[in-house]
């Protein structure tokens, strides 16, 4: 084998490697643009943790993938205040495990857990201790897949 043709085999085996870096460079850095994006990150966040905040009225405030699963949320509101007594969620679907609802003011409440008619989960709400009279209660409930 002469050195022209040496030259040529190394040429080309360095074209080949150098072609191979920059395809994986390219993907590397779509994907690193792609996982920065909000709107990807927010579709990520709403497919495998998908939860809704809604105030004590029952209005949804912000849903975060969870209102796909979700035909409606009904609050009954206790006697004496802005307070629920008991929140009624009614699923799209069968869901096996009770969505997590989680208080997102400092009150302390003890929730229990039931099924409902259908497809429902009937939340039992009972404050014990409450910080300061409000206009609005906000709650977070995360389905569990």
């Amino acid at each position: 084998m002469d050195i022209k043709t040496a030259l040529e085999i190394g040429v080309a085996v360095i074209t080949v490697i150098a072609a191979l870096y920059g395809v994986l460079f390219f993907i590397d850095k779509r994907i690193e643009n792609r996982i920065h994006e909000d709107a990807f990150l927010r579709k990520l966040a709403s497919a495998l943790r998908p939860s809704v905040i809604f105030d004590h009225k029952g209005s949804v405030l912000i849903d975060q993938g969870a209102m796909r699963f979700i035909e409606a949320i009904d609050v009954e509101l206790d006697e004496q205040g802005p307070y629920p007594k008991r929140i009624v969620i009614h699923p799209t679907k069968h869901l096996s495990y009770a969505p997590l609802l989680t208080p997102l003011e400092s009150d302390l409440a003890n929730i229990s857990t039931s099924r409902g008619k259908k497809h429902d989960w009937v939340y039992t709400v009972d404050y014990f201790m409450t910080s300061e009279e409000r206009e609005m209660l906000r709650y977070r409930l995360e389905i569990i897949l």
